[in-house]
């Protein structure tokens, strides 16, 4: 017997910071939102399109991963319209618009109305509104119709980790009570919330409930508050059938929660094993998708799999949407990241890394799969001016080394040669901290599995964290460039006696003084290179110009001659025990992901 079942909800734009991107929602015209009621009211003549980010559905993906063969609108409004059922197809390299049907309203009071959309092949559906008087919208979602036994049980466990984000983490907390958790429908009764409390700062007491728990726990970093979180649900009475990663830092949408719920309870056998990836969209720019699968190149960079997206326009939306074959190394962010149990096991626990590729590790291991759907998703606080030294340079490297060789992930990727180009080239724009920080993660690597072993993530980076660049307002340097983002204008060619001088001289480092030229030159801060700019200069002026920060870098010999030749040594000493030292961390890999392992890392047992 088949039942209509609720597959995603149609959104309002209520949220005060959204409202100044609310062409993610409606296009055309902007709605007028009733806060008292709770309702969109259009005005007469208006033409608003919900095929948009949030409000269109991804009809191919839905039919592909769940048994939703047929979509139906179903809106609650008042007043005089015509509806249109629209949506996007892909023929060759282009979006085609389609109008499937269209049907006129008159209703005097508030009438529920259910469109079905006739057969088609679109990618994306959604609807448009065309108003001949004033009319009101209570509500809508798109439903389809499911047999019973194509239903299942979905217990999903969300996990956190937060350390002193009390700022995020509470609102964040309070939204999915007031949301998810106060409804009357089954996602309310099997959404189960842990809180890892890195910190040991959160109010327990008033944030439990039957529902929510607060689990205070060492400071472990992002990798061990996740592990918390994965022992305490399959601890859980109420068993998992998937664990949700989430981030603490992040604004959360509810909409995210309820179609991860509903896509989970109707999911096709064939993709039951698929992590649901959530995109993370920036906070500063909220219109901007930045990722939502991540893959490792040959170079060993990290990377969103997809060209930026501006969820504002209908054709990055589509394209964003395309089923697009995942390379080898693709990895799931833990900014969002829904997983079944099969992976989430006592013997198949997380690395020890603290943070920085311990999501990537766990995707590349499990041989994970991913879904991505429009509408799940997260914004990011600070991600578009997060470069930090030693999270950058010594905590990515020394942990891609790390999973390389413990899991046997990302062969194809050359990290040792990435490390050593970085080296020199921080060498050459005089950031010697930086240089020094990727030769600790070498040697911190090398120091074998044992380094690992041990709980002193936050030690540790407290003390690579002094290395990082010490900034000050641009106003403080009378260099600093009128334009900010100068900084990473297209750098010059270089004349070839140019080019030749600055490779064989490292940029003058081994070069009399007196022919170095003085000027000041402002630069790019992060891993922007523009040689042509550091030619022969004595100093340099490093430029964050998100924040509108900068540090001066001078030229120092001596401490170039130090590392130059602490790099030789180090990598002739890699050289020799490599293979030794690959095979320690494959052999001990095991151990490192077992539940007794984490369980004295965790000090849970005392």
């Amino acid at each position: 017997m088949s039942k209509n079942y609720k597959l995603q909800n149609i959104l309002f734009c209520d949220n005060d910071r959204l409202e100044a991107y609310w062409e993610m929602f409606f296009k055309s015209s902007r709605p007028v939102y009733d806060r008292e009621n709770k309702t969109i009211v259009l005005g007469a003549g208006q033409v608003i399109d919900f095929c948009t980010y949030f409000n269109s559905i991804s009809l191919l993906k839905w039919k592909t991963y769940t048994y939703a063969e047929k979509l139906i609108l179903r809106l609650r409004v008042k007043g005089e319209m015509e509806i249109l059922l629209t949506g996007y197809e892909k023929k060759d390299t282009q979006y085609i618009r389609k109008v499937l049907r269209r049907a006129k309203i008159s209703a005097e009071e508030a009438q529920e109305i259910c469109l079905e959309y006739p057969e088609n092949n679109l990618m994306l559906a959604g609807f448009e509104i065309h108003t001949h008087g004033i009319c009101v919208i209570y509500s809508g979602e798109y439903i389809t119709e499911i047999e019973e036994d194509q239903m299942r049980h979905v217990s999903l466990h969300l996990c956190t980790t937060t350390f002193k984000k009390e700022d995020y983490i509470l609102p964040n907390i309070q939204l999915l009570k007031e949301t998810v958790l106060a409804g009357n429908d089954s996602l309310a009764e099997n959404l189960w919330i842990h809180v890892v409390d890195n910190g040991r700062t959160l109010p327990a007491e008033e944030i439990e409930t039957e529902h929510v728990m607060v689990h205070p726990n060492l400071n472990v970093g992002g990798a061990g508050g996740f592990t918390r979180g994965m022992l305490e649900a399959m601890d859980h009475k109420e068993k998992p059938t998937h664990v949700l990663l989430m981030d603490d830092d992040v604004m959360i949408l509810p909409e995210s929660l309820i179609r991860t719920y509903n896509l989970l309870k109707i999911i096709r056998p064939e993709y039951e094993h698929h992590f649901i990836s959530g995109a993370m969209l920036f906070y500063e720019e909220m219109n901007f998708l930045y990722e939502d699968v991540g893959f490792m190149d040959h170079e060993g960079t990290y990377g969103p799999l997809k060209d930026r997206v501006d969820t504002r326009k209908i054709e990055d939306v589509l394209r964003c949407e395309e089923m697009i074959h995942e390379p080898k190394n693709a990895y799931a962010g833990w900014w969002y990241c829904c997983i079944p149990m099969e992976f989430v096991r006592k013997d198949n626990l997380p690395l020890p890394v603290f943070v920085r590729g311990d999501d990537v590790e766990y995707s590349l291991r499990n041989k994970a799969k991913f879904i991505t759907l429009s509408g799940i998703c997260i914004w990011h606080m600070g991600f578009t001016n997060k470069f930090n030294g030693a999270m950058e340079f010594y905590q990515v490297h020394r942990n891609t080394l790390m999973l390389q060789a413990a899991s046997g992930v990302c062969q194809n990727a050359d990290i040792m040669t990435r490390i050593r180009k970085l080296v020199r080239v921080n060498l050459l724009r005089f950031n010697y901290d930086g240089a020094e920080l990727l030769l600790d993660a070498v040697e911190d690597y090398m120091k074998g599995y044992k380094f690992f072993m041990k709980n002193q993530g936050e030690k540790l980076l407290k003390e690579k964290s002094q290395k990082n660049e010490k900034m000050e307002p641009l106003s403080n340097f009378p260099e600093a460039p009128t334009k900010v983002y100068s900084v990473y204008a297209q750098d010059l060619p270089r004349k070839s006696l140019e080019t030749f001088l600055y490779r064989i001289t490292y940029n003058g480092h081994l070069w009399p003084e007196k022919w170095l030229k003085k000027g000041t030159v402002p630069i790019a801060y992060d891993w922007y290179y523009t040689p042509h700019r550091y030619f022969f200069r004595k100093r340099l002026l490093a430029v964050n110009p998100h924040l509108k920060m900068g540090a001066y870098r001078e030229m120092d010999k001596k401490r170039f001659f130090e590392l130059f030749n602490r790099e030789r040594k180090l990598f002739s000493r890699y050289k020799k025990i490599h293979v030794r030292l690959e095979k320690e961390y494959r052999d001990h890999r095991k151990e490192f992901t077992s539940e007794s392992f984490w369980r004295k890392y965790l000090e849970m047992d005392k």
